[in-house]
């Protein structure tokens, strides 16, 4: 059995893999998972109107916008177990290091640490994301129990043994399980 690190060994090394060089980051990735970060950057790219090229008000009825954001359907499926999933949020996350594995922009990280984790981690492979989840905790009052950073989730470089409670919502469709 792997020995528990401290929450600061913790800390520490994920810190030391946020400073990884996006750039030296990138390259080591495959086409794949270059593309995910491309679709989820525009996607979630809050400072911009038009999304993947495309000015959403004006395709919204076209094949075009199918194309692009025709998934969001299955997502809005999922509405009814939000509720189960806040409940369980709200009874696992206090005390404990808790990972928002593929955390989008953070919507659990963010929930867990206001119901008390002591940690709440997020990471994702789109640095908008990552960027809207720093801003986002920020505006909850949260950003001293968040630790959000940009990785890839078949290789998170989080030491073994060091989370309590686990997360993934709505991306498992993006791994390769090939394997």
């Amino acid at each position: 059995m792997n020995k528990r690190i401290s929450f600061e060994e913790l800390l520490n090394a994920l810190k030391d893999t946020d400073k990884i060089d996006n750039e030296i980051w990138q390259e080591s990735l495959s086409e794949r998972k270059v593309k995910e970060i491309e679709f989820h950057d525009a996607d979630r790219d809050r400072k911009k109107e038009v999304y993947a090229g495309i000015d959403a008000e004006k395709v919204q009825d076209t094949d075009t916008y199918e194309k692009f954001y025709g998934n969001r359907k299955y997502y809005a499926a999922t509405v009814d177990s939000n509720e189960y999933v806040d409940n369980w949020i709200t009874t696992e996350a206090k005390d404990k290091i808790f990972l928002d594995y593929a955390c989008g922009n953070g919507k659990n990280a963010i929930k867990a640490a206001k119901s008390g984790a002591q940690l709440a981690i997020g990471l994702d492979i789109s640095p908008i994301s990552i960027e809207n989840c720093k801003e986002d905790a920020k505006k909850e009052g949260v950003e001293k129990n968040t630790f959000f950073f940009q990785a890839d989730c078949e290789n998170t470089k989080i030491p073994t043994g060091s989370i309590d409670r686990i997360i993934c919502s709505g991306m498992l469709h993006h791994l390769d399980l090939t394997y």
